[in-house]
């Protein structure tokens, strides 16, 4: 899953002003991006802790001068992303709308919960991604044992110290 180079796809995003169409290179060509990948929008732990953490820690990863932006991903569409945005005040993270899971099957990150009838999601994670290469990435566990009896939804690995600690060190 390390050193994968993201491969072109376009995106869509619900904007205030309509709907905005970008490609991967636009946004991560010549870009240092903490990016980071959970279940789905307005569900628990990533509504209420995984994302919060993030958008509170933003300013500490830019001022490392290592990272340009942090992205959020979901296999949610577009119109659900904006309204997530919205609903939690987000002023600084980027979300990416991976409605068809793309992105996230690239990187070996789409699975199947059987137990929650989800349908494909993603696994919880969190990457540095360099120039559109997947440099490092932190990976919850479980993801190798899916279930219906072991469903699990862990929230330790991909917890923005953990990543930001990791920028640091570079």
């Amino acid at each position: 899953m390390e050193n994968v180079k993201l491969w072109d796809y376009d995106f869509l995003f619900k904007t205030d002003d309509g709907v905005q169409e970008i490609n991967m290179p636009a946004l991560f060509s010549n870009k240092r991006i903490v990016m980071f990948g959970l279940p789905g929008a307005f569900t628990p732990t990533c509504s209420s802790k995984q994302l919060p953490a993030y958008e509170d820690l933003y300013e500490q990863f830019i001022a490392t001068g290592k990272v340009d932006d942090v992205y959020c991903v979901s296999v949610n569409d577009m119109y659900v992303m904006h309204a997530w945005g919205k609903d939690l005040g987000l002023k600084s993270i980027t979300l990416i709308p991976d409605g068809e899971g793309v992105l996230t099957s690239q990187i070996g990150m789409l699975v199947d919960k059987p137990g929650t009838k989800f349908g494909k999601r993603s696994w919880r994670y969190s990457a540095f991604v360099a120039d559109g290469i997947v440099k490092k990435m932190f990976i919850e566990d479980g993801i190798n044992n899916i279930s219906d009896e072991n469903v699990g939804d862990p929230y330790e690995e991909s917890k923005p110290e953990k990543i930001l600690d990791y920028v640091k060190s570079l």
